[in-house]
């Protein structure tokens, strides 16, 4: 097998991993929001993160995290961290399929704000995956058929905020390390999610920090993992999996939730993704021209 072929199936099998960590995360947060709020599950995921990524910088120590880029790295945090609280409350809200499809049109999001931040060309490839997108949200949401809930506009929300963050780290690689930026955002969020937490903390029992701890170190690895995918193989070849945790995360609802999904739901993630998917193929051969 040729190495081009290795790669792309290296970058295939971390996207599957992938999909495995942040459906589990999406899962055990779910399975949280009951007892605690998104402030304080977000926050013990943020020192989860800075525990796994502490021995990245044992050598170094402080020294490793300078950076002339600071405000870039303290506007990229604050993205994350809203597009994270957006994605959590969702995750309480409305059910785990609908969170899913919806979170699907982060790409699409990126595509805008690249074009509107960075000056990149805004083709016909992405004005048509953009209104596809769009298209496709419409569909599950429904305006005017049905209310537009608080759960759906926090996802979408978040989505553009992942966006946000997105294309900041575009403007970060140029400069920092994966390690470095990865520090960063869990630095300042900590503190973002800590101060109201603290007004809200529900005292966690044995199982309730395994749990805890589990969207940290699921959330981490995911992050780890779909880096790899990206650096492995182009774009195009690993999306289409990503596609996967809609079926694992809709089935982990119905089983462990009674969470139930309409036609509507899985038609307008169908045109997300295919979006989405069309605006990757683009891009990969404008790469390649």
């Amino acid at each position: 097998m040729s190495a081009p072929a290795n790669a792309t199936l290296r970058g295939i099998g971390y996207m599957l991993l992938a999909v495995i960590a942040w459906s589990a995360m999406i899962v055990l947060v779910r399975a949280l929001t009951a007892d605690f709020t998104s402030f304080q599950i977000l926050f013990v995921r943020t020192l989860v993160g800075l525990a796994i990524l502490a021995p990245l910088f044992r050598r170094t120590g402080l020294r490793g995290l300078r950076t002339r880029r600071a405000p870039l790295h303290v506007a990229r945090a604050l993205f994350a961290y809203c597009g994270m609280l957006g994605l959590f409350i969702g995750i309480a809200e409305i059910p785990l399929a609908d969170v899913i499809s919806l979170s699907f049109t982060q790409p699409i999001f990126i595509a805008v704000l690249a074009a509107l931040l960075l000056g990149e060309r805004f083709g016909a490839a992405r004005m048509l995956a953009t209104l596809g997108g769009f298209a496709g949200v419409l569909i599950i949401v429904r305006p005017g058929l049905q209310e537009v809930g608080f759960g759906a506009l926090m996802v979408i929300g978040g989505a553009i905020a992942y966006a946000g963050s997105n294309v900041c780290i575009k403007k970060l690689m140029s400069t920092e390390s994966s390690a470095v930026t990865t520090a960063w955002v869990n630095i300042v969020m900590c503190p973002l999610a800590g101060i109201p937490a603290a007004f809200y903390w529900v005292a966690p029992s044995p199982a309730d920090w395994l749990l805890l701890a589990g969207v940290g170190v699921t959330g981490t690895l995911g992050v780890w993992f779909v880096s790899r995918a990206y650096a492995c193989a182009e774009m195009s070849a690993v999306v289409p999996f990503d596609f996967l945790r809609l079926p694992i995360v809709g089935t982990a609802g119905w089983l462990l939730f009674g969470e139930t999904t309409d036609l509507w739901t899985v038609v307008g993630s169908v045109v997300i993704f295919v979006s989405t998917y069309t605006l990757a193929r683009s891009e990969a051969r404008g790469r390649r021209r």
